[in-house]
């Protein structure tokens, strides 16, 4: 059985979306909007320590883009946050696309990446609390 939480951030075509599943192993997660949810890129982190011997956690992510597709701006840094977090593998696909977007839109639907990667990592905490105590 899977569990998942929904979250959103934004209005209209610069809302962005995304759908969280808990694996047995890791975090999958869909992050699709503007006027064409799509797959655009598909990004996969997995946790590991170190290089350096300090005892952090890091991540080795590896990225497949759709030709022509920069969803991966937005899958990267959620992908490796919630990796890092919660020490899981944790998979993200993106696709977010405005018609003729403007410096303006791009900008805003940044910021909403941002905004929705801390409720995605505040959802996931209250949800599943349990699996990381």
């Amino acid at each position: 059985m899977y569990t998942t939480i929904e979250v959103s951030v934004g209005e209209g075509c610069l809302c962005i979306k995304s759908t969280i599943v808990k694996t047995n192993d890791g975090i999958s997660i869909y992050i699709g909007g503007g006027q064409k949810p799509h797959i655009g890129t598909v990004v996969i982190s997995q946790p590991r320590k170190s290089l350096t011997g300090d005892r952090v956690i890091k991540c080795t992510t590896s990225v497949i883009n759709t030709l022509g597709h920069k969803d991966d701006e937005i899958a990267i840094p959620i992908a490796e946050e919630i990796c890092k977090k919660f020490e899981v593998t944790t998979v993200v696909t993106a696709g977010v696309h405005i018609d003729d977007a403007n410096d303006l839109d791009i900008k805003q639907l940044k910021s909403n990446s941002e905004i929705l990667m801390s409720l995605m990592t505040s959802a996931i905490e209250e949800k599943f609390y349990n699996y990381y105590i």
